[in-house]
């Protein structure tokens, strides 16, 4: 029988399916496509309560003392206008600029292919609704492309030299 080790890691990962189900409850109530409102009701109560339990093992975990870093709970769990502190002293966090011609760069359309066009009209879909769970999504991935490239670029001109 496997024995689950409750630790720091164990925490962070109940943070990350915490996080993981917040987002499924708002695609159910906002996205998904049901036959009837019951439907969608028993939905939303069948996640909710899986999300409860998370939740509950979670919050008893922390409070038996297991560490954990601010930056890893769960969207649900940060106090309103909660920032990282830890990303501005990152050597490889891309600069406002960077991500803001990675942004334009994606925005342009000439040569793109069809898929492209599609998925840029998507981005910039999700980026009018602010509360939507893509456009944080898609403003996580673009922040990781920016820093990927920075650090590309480094160890490009690391190898040449």
């Amino acid at each position: 029988m496997r024995v689950v080790v409750q630790d720091k890691y164990y925490l962070r990962d109940l943070h990350r399916e915490i996080d993981l189900y917040d987002r499924k409850l708002i695609h159910l109530q906002k996205h998904e496509v049901f036959a009837t409102e019951t439907l969608r009701e028993a939905a939303v109560k069948k996640m909710a309560t899986k999300r409860e339990t998370l939740v509950a093992t979670a919050k008893s975990l922390a409070a038996s003392g297991i560490e954990y870093q601010e930056s890893e709970l769960p969207r649900s769990f940060r106090p309103e206008g909660w920032t990282d502190n830890l990303c501005q002293h990152d050597e490889t966090a891309a600069s406002v600029e960077e991500v803001e011609a990675a942004a334009s760069a994606l925005r342009s359309t000439e040569g793109m292919s069809v898929f492209g066009k599609k998925v840029n009209y998507l981005q910039q879909q999700a980026l009018r609704e602010e509360e939507s769970p893509l456009a944080i999504a898609l403003g996580s991935w673009q922040d990781d492309l920016a820093a990927y490239k920075k650090r590309r670029q480094k160890t490009a001109l690391a190898a040449a030299i």
